[in-house]
């Protein structure tokens, strides 16, 4: 059904690497030394359920939660303006406005979109760095490449996932051709995201996808 991938291409050298070597990349491969560079908090970003989508971010030091919920929102989540939230151990919440640099390497924290249908996701605090200045809080580093998915009724690549056959098949993704013919008309688009097939995500606000004759990906 899918062709599966632990790979991501970093946003700032075009290279297509190893998810479990991509955290050493994101802290050493692209140091920056110069006098007017900000201070940031590298991030790994993780879907709780089966850790295949990930993100890499470097975080303004002293930005917030806020701005952070903000950017995962518009990469991964947002559908019907939905509800939020970050957690502790446990089930304590943590208030939006908290400075991402108050958590300690190695930490980790929970965040939630949607208390119906919930996209959880695993967020790791990895390391420390420096980038130069730039107007967006939040830098994309790195992403896992998407998945491709084969149409249940003909092999081709899909373009979209049932919303129904989903509870019921295996495969229920289908290509533009076979939807148009499909028995149930609720559709919802293959994204690169632990949000597809979830409530009306359609992933229009996300604009990250990886273009390799793009020289500009860190400031996108």
């Amino acid at each position: 059904m899918a062709e599966r991938s632990a790979r991501g291409n970093c946003y700032l050298c075009g290279r297509l690497i190893a998810k479990s070597a991509f955290c050493k990349h994101a802290l050493t491969a692209h140091p920056y030394e110069g006098e007017d560079g900000r201070d940031c908090v590298v991030l790994k970003v993780e879907d709780t359920e089966t850790k295949k989508y990930w993100l890499y971010l470097d975080v303004a030091a002293t930005s917030s939660l806020r701005t952070l919920d903000t950017f995962l929102r518009n990469i991964w989540l947002e559908c019907c303006g939905h509800r939020s939230a970050f957690f502790g151990s446990g089930y304590t919440e943590i208030g939006m406005a908290r400075k991402i640099d108050s958590f300690p390497v190695g930490s980790s924290l929970r965040y939630e979109y949607d208390f119906g249908s919930t996209t959880q996701l695993k967020i790791t605090i990895v390391g420390h760095s420096r980038r130069p200045k730039q107007k967006k809080a939040v830098r994309l580093l790195g992403r896992n490449a998407p998945y491709h998915f084969s149409c249940s009724v003909c092999g081709k690549e899909a373009a979209y996932l049932c919303c129904e056959c989903q509870w019921t098949q295996d495969n229920p993704f289908l290509c533009e051709d076979c939807a148009r013919e499909h028995e149930h008309g609720s559709m919802l688009p293959v994204v690169n995201s632990p949000r597809m097939g979830v409530c009306a995500y359609c992933g229009e606000m996300d604009i990250y996808e990886f273009e390799p004759d793009k020289t500009d990906w860190a400031s996108r």
